[in-house]
């Protein structure tokens, strides 16, 4: 099997490893003991059913909180064979695990268990085979007090041959790295709508697009600077003496209260309720 067969093997048993571990950890808390309950389930209380239920739920909890993947953090790839796949940014996995466990290091952290070079497909007539950098990595992380481990493989061609020869990739330990930790956090639900093969999905990439871009939109908006304390007393006397629908108005500029107005909105605001204004009086 040269090394391009390898990869392409390798993507096929990670996509289905993680459509059968997602479809386990939905069903896990459910199924529980069901052969054994079977006889007496029409008898099973309510609460007892109710709790399975949460649980079910709870399971999840990380999963669906992390699944969605940023479009403008991925690239399509391809691979010999016709192969064709989604790469997720390494970097922005690790924001995201950041997000869920804490720092690297505090709250979730990697370990090197083994690493090797593999032999793969000849290069020439001469006996020469492609290398192929092999390590074996366990993730642990931290969750609602608990410590967490997944172990997974990661890979890459070190030494190989392309359309312009011969070549050595020196960061090929380093890629192999990424690629294990992208593995493991796979299977905790990172990106999984990548590797559900949601993104073979042109409309659910156009929704997810949208989504995220409201998200940095409103992000945005949130660090940005605020108004003064004037400049949203001024705004309130003007709403005020205008007549207008206070709530509509922190609506149209995506605020709960004045105060929370970006100040590059101010003048926009104030002139909208001084023309408001102006033509109250032009009408009187």
């Amino acid at each position: 099997m040269d090394g391009a067969d390898f990869r392409q093997q390798e993507e096929c048993e990670h996509r289905r490893y993680v459509e059968e571990y997602s479809m386990a950890t939905s069903k896990n808390a459910a199924t529980s003991g069901r052969d054994s309950r079977s006889s007496g389930k029409a008898q099973q209380p309510e609460q007892e059913r109710q709790a399975e239920q949460r649980a079910a739920v709870e399971n999840l909890t990380l999963w669906h909180s992390v699944e969605k993947t940023d479009p403008q953090y991925t690239k399509p790839f391809s691979r010999g064979g016709g192969f064709r796949g989604t790469a997720v940014n390494g970097t922005y996995l690790a924001r995201k695990a950041t997000e869920a466990f804490g720092p690297m290091g505090i709250g979730w952290g990697l370990e090197i268990l083994d690493e090797a070079i593999m032999e793969g497909a000849p290069l020439d007539g001469q006996g020469n085979h492609e290398k192929i950098h092999k390590v074996r990595v366990k993730l642990w992380y931290k969750l609602n007090g608990e410590r967490g481990e997944v172990v997974q493989f990661g890979q890459t061609t070190f030494v190989g041959r392309n359309k312009n020869g011969f070549f050595t990739d020196e960061e090929a330990p380093k890629k192999s790295l990424t690629d294990a930790m992208s593995k493991c956090l796979s299977l905790l639900g990172f990106s999984a709508d990548i590797h559900l093969g949601r993104f073979d999905d042109n409309k659910y990439v156009n929704d997810l697009q949208q989504e995220f871009a409201e998200k940095h939109e409103a992000e945005q908006r949130r660090q940005a600077p605020k108004v003064s304390d004037a400049q949203a007393e001024e705004l309130e006397r003007l709403i005020a003496e205008t007549d207008t629908d206070g709530d509509k108005f922190r609506r149209f500029f995506k605020v709960k209260t004045l105060n929370e107005l970006p100040v590059e909105d101010y003048e926009r605001a104030r002139r909208m309720l001084e023309k408001k204004k102006q033509d109250k009086e032009s009408a009187a």
